[in-house]
């Protein structure tokens, strides 16, 4: 986090505790989206999910504790001789906290579609009609709240350098939902909301990368070329 003002104690930034407060902002939303768009998950659905909120909340909590680590060496003139903040701020820290980020949207994702069988086979009637009930402003939400979330996955890669793994799941899921849409006949865009959502997720996220790239002749970090 870039916003470097004290916070409490030396050393922790207001950035920290707004990173450490925004990981339960985010698993609550994540658990409302579950609950709310799809039939409660189980089985493996249900472990993989798990894995996501633990895999996302250890990624934030190992990022917070080595960055202000870095930020005092910083300060102090100290050394890393071996590293390992670095490793544990810019590398570990970072790309768990992706991992969480991808193991739930193919987690949520996977709810959704096991849910939708569900209903062909008339075992979950309930998900059409949540579907069907589901308000006209949530749809006109979807789109931007979609677009808004790939500028973040776009973002938060190129920052975090996690770029090597997040482009490639984008590319993939932005393949495997055109082919479930050409199989199925439609897009799917109104009885898989969540898998409409991360559709255009990707597909922002995608276009971000390709600019970026084509600007900077890679993916460098905002910092390393002076926009942050």
């Amino acid at each position: 986090m870039l916003l470097k003002a004290p916070f409490v104690w030396r050393g922790v930034t207001w950035g920290d505790a707004i990173e450490v407060a925004g990981v339960y902002v985010v698993l609550a939303l994540y658990r409302s989206v579950r609950r709310a768009a799809t039939t409660e998950a189980s089985g493996a659905r249900a472990r993989l999910l798990e894995f996501a909120a633990i895999t996302y909340a250890l990624g934030h909590g190992i990022h917070v504790a080595a960055n202000s680590a870095h930020d005092m060496l910083s300060a102090t003139g100290g050394g890393d001789p071996w590293g390992l903040v670095a490793l544990w701020d810019e590398g570990i820290g970072h790309y768990l906290t992706d991992i969480g980020r991808i193991a739930f949207a193919i987690g949520l994702t996977w709810t959704e579609s096991a849910a939708a069988r569900g209903a062909a086979r008339g075992a979950a009637r309930d998900v059409a009609a949540r579907s069907a009930a589901r308000p006209d402003a949530s749809r006109r939400l979807l789109l931007p709240g979609a677009a808004a979330y790939g500028f973040i996955y776009f973002a938060t890669a190129v920052e975090g350098q996690t770029a090597p793994l997040a482009l490639p799941f984008c590319a993939a899921y932005a393949a495997w939902s055109a082919r479930r849409a050409i199989r199925a006949g439609k897009t799917g865009a109104v009885d898989a909301p969540i898998r409409a959502f991360y559709t255009v997720a990707a597909w922002m996220a995608l276009l971000l990368f390709a600019v970026w790239a084509a600007m900077e002749g890679g993916l460098p970090e905002f910092t390393k070329v002076g926009i942050l």
